[in-house]
């Protein structure tokens, strides 16, 4: 599951993220969601809140696939974690943002209100 935040602003946008991801999630609100922000700006800021985050369905693990294709226009990320993060999708931010050139930091839940400061600092 995927909400955006309401302290989304300007080009900062933000999304909670829940259990396992699908492609309706990617579909339905993450991609029309940046779309928009990308419209308006030419770079954006996004901060991803993971809360017992549970990985992706095949359907969801392919739209995560383009949408890094498609959304190089991210210039930071701050990503905001719980105890329930594996060591594995470290390394899938890792690489999607050496392949972008997004600049990448992760911050544990406890620190969220330090996430949304950097973010747009």
């Amino acid at each position: 599951m995927i909400e955006k935040l309401p302290e989304s602003s300007g080009n900062v946008i933000g999304f909670r993220i829940r259990g396992k991801l699908t492609e309706a999630d990617y579909l339905d609100l993450l991609v029309p969601e940046m779309e928009k922000a990308m419209k308006e700006f030419p770079r954006i800021r996004v901060v991803w809140v993971m809360g017992d985050f549970k990985g992706w369905t095949v359907g969801g693990a392919w739209e995560d696939f383009l949408l890094g294709l498609k959304f190089s226009a991210v210039e930071k990320m701050a990503t905001v974690i719980d105890d329930n993060w594996d060591e594995w999708v470290t390394l899938m931010f890792k690489a999607f943002t050496t392949l972008t050139g997004t600049e990448l930091r992760f911050f544990r839940m406890e620190r969220l209100a330090e996430a949304w400061d950097w973010i747009r600092a």
